[in-house]
């Protein structure tokens, strides 16, 4: 199930996949000129990589490597071998190995599945990410995932947080979270 959103220069994709009783679990990626900004789960990633088809995607920003963030990394550097992933140091390891080195609940490989692997380049706080028309400073902001990133754009004011914002709806807390950090 895809939702597309357009708010100005940036597609917003809402992505879940449907389980009985009608329960979703949404998860999100944006569209910012060449820049995707987290690819969703792996049980939408053929919806999104369908989507995308005709998309002049460089690269892709991952701000953090949980499953529903990083689904889609591995079928879109294989449809484009050329394509840029790019991720917090501390998330190298997980992207490249997924199974490996994040093993899922149950429930998690139901709502979201396993991402394939991945090849990523590490950004540090402060870097700069560059697309077409846009310049994004990288913000390191561990405490939802100790590999959390965010985008900030300054020139528009623009903010991609990944799952930093959760607006008092994060169902669950597993290991690694730290949210006073």
């Amino acid at each position: 199930m895809l939702k597309i959103t357009h708010f100005n220069k940036i597609t917003r994709f809402d992505l879940a996949r449907a389980v009985p009783n009608r329960w979703r679990y949404w998860t999100t990626t944006y569209l910012v000129d060449d820049l995707l900004v987290d690819t969703g789960c792996a049980h939408t990633a053929l919806e999104l990589l369908l989507t995308l088809a005709d998309a002049p995607l460089t690269c892709i920003v991952n701000t953090h490597t949980h499953e529903d963030h990083i689904g889609a990394n591995g079928d879109l550097q294989a449809r484009q071998p050329d394509l840029t992933i790019y991720a917090h140091p501390l998330a190298l390891s997980i992207l490249a190995d997924p199974r490996g080195m994040q093993p899922l609940h149950p429930y998690r490989k139901v709502f979201w599945g396993w991402p394939k692997p991945s090849h990523a380049i590490a950004v540090t706080d402060n870097a700069m990410v560059k697309t077409k028309h846009q310049c994004f400073q990288v913000i390191y902001t561990p405490g939802h995932a100790p590999d959390h990133i965010c985008l900030y754009e300054p020139e528009n004011g623009w903010l991609f947080t990944g799952d930093l914002f959760s607006g008092g709806k994060d169902r669950a807390i597993r290991a690694g979270y730290e949210p006073p950090t």
